[in-house]
């Protein structure tokens, strides 16, 4: 018996280190260093920043160091016009080291840095977005689980009503005291219960998996849900919320950014108009040997060194008038990303409106549901004790039963939609990225 004790205190105390608190705050964290997509995002980002450099724009010269040795022999042994009759062995090293620097290529160095610069930006935008999108999709995840988890605990109370009923039942039908119509009924009940308890418990078990995957974990990973599904929402106007839309929404700064690269690439377009300017340095020392076999052979030494520099001006006169076409068409494509701020501020806007409407629906509608579930819970507390009573019939109590458990389910599911459409408000107006201050989170190694 003490042997057994043991193996179940083990049991539960090996449940409870599995079964950890888990909160939004360390579901979020969680994720921002498990997800693969931010990970991936975080190494397009380490890339970007690498790239941004002068060297990459082309500010600094290029030095190349080569090196080179010629063996040859030349039989002149049949070569009347020859100084050297006979057969000549020569062996050569030359080295050159050389310097090519692009002195000025019509300001195409400055506007490559700024791209590059601009192009991290962007980057960090699109991390943000990710990064955004995944907390987002983390809190979704992590209140649908404790709402499937709250429907569940009401699931398992009313089977375990109905099973105390149906024991109560069977004890008097055993006395020959109890109608066979509650026992069957509760019979009907139980199964009814239960089935919906087994179903429920597989939502849960889906939704945590769910959850497990957004945050990078493994599937097995077990936890309690210690947030509750309370939330507080300050009081504003829609019109607020399109000022910090407008100025804070991160799709829409990113598309202010595809259009300052834009206006990069036109200016990319223009600078072939002007010259390109190079200065090229070389100086190439060698060293060498040469024998001449036969009667009247000898051998010598060779070595020399010389420098060289050139200053190179390239200008195109004429290139079908492709510079111009080129600068044309990097217009167009920046005006183009112009109408597409504009269409990007226009879809925002409805979906603004549209969700603050929403919100201000589901808000009613959360506050007639939790009334509703008031009433049903006074009716259901009503309806068991006047059933216990016998002033109401079986019947009667399962309508009031399916109406309370409908109102439960119900509110739950309401007070979800609230809770989402609060955080697409948030999502869209920039202060979801500004709570969870994600702009410092790409850094992050």
């Amino acid at each position: 018996m003490k042997r057994i004790l043991i193996i179940l205190l083990l049991l539960i105390v090996s449940w409870a280190k599995g079964q950890e608190n888990l909160s939004v705050m360390q579901a979020i964290e969680n994720a921002l260093e498990k997800n693969y997509q931010i990970k991936l995002i975080r190494g397009n980002y380490e890339v970007a920043e690498l790239q941004n450099s002068w060297g990459q724009a082309g500010l600094y010269p290029t030095f190349s160091l080569n090196l080179a040795n010629n063996a040859s022999i030349q039989d002149n042994t049949n070569n009347p016009a020859t100084f050297f009759p006979g057969v000549l062995f020569s062996d050569n090293l030359q080295g050159s080291l050389d310097m090519s620097w692009t002195i000025f290529s019509g300001f195409g160095i400055r506007i490559n840095k700024q791209r590059f610069e601009k192009l991290q930006e962007q980057t960090a935008g699109n991390a943000v977005v990710v990064i955004e999108s995944t907390i987002y999709d983390i809190i979704l995840a992590y209140y649908t689980a404790v709402v499937q988890e709250r429907k569940l605990a009401v699931l398992k109370s009313l089977l375990q009503y109905s099973k105390d009923k149906l024991n109560y039942y069977r004890l008097k039908s055993d006395l020959g005291v109890s109608s066979s119509i509650d026992l069957l009924q509760f019979e009907n009940q139980m199964l009814t219960d239960s089935t919906n308890v087994l179903l429920q418990d597989l939502s849960v078990r889906n939704s945590k998996r769910n959850l497990n995957l957004i945050m990078g974990e493994d599937v097995e990973l077990l936890y309690n849900l210690s947030d509750s599904l309370a939330f507080q929402t300050p009081a504003t106007t829609y019109e607020e919320l399109k000022r910090n839309m407008l100025s804070n929404n991160q799709n829409l700064k990113n598309q202010f950014m595809n259009y300052e690269l834009m206006e990069l690439d036109v200016q990319t377009k223009k600078s072939a108009f002007y010259p390109v300017v190079t200065l090229r340095l070389s100086t190439n020392p060698s060293v060498g040997y040469f024998e001449l076999f036969g009667d009247q052979g000898f051998s010598a030494n060779t070595n020399s060194w010389s420098h060289t520099a050139t200053v190179n001006l390239r200008y195109d006169l004429f290139q079908g008038m492709n510079r111009k076409r080129n600068v044309q068409i990097a217009e167009i494509q920046r005006d183009l990303a112009g109408i597409e701020i504009e269409q990007l501020k226009m879809q925002l806007s409805h979906q603004l409106r549209g969700n603050f409407e929403l919100y201000q629906t589901r808000s009613k509608v959360e506050k007639i549901s939790k009334k509703r579930l008031f009433h049903a819970q006074q009716l259901w507390d009503i309806g068991k004790d006047r059933y216990d009573m016998g002033l109401i019939n079986i019947f009667n109590l399962n309508d009031i039963k399916l109406s309370y458990e409908q109102a439960v389910l119900n509110y739950y599911d309401r007070l979800f939609e609230l809770l989402q459409t609060h955080y697409d408000l948030m999502r869209l107006t920039g202060r979801l990225s500004q709570k969870y201050d994600i702009p410092n989170q790409i850094d992050q190694d």
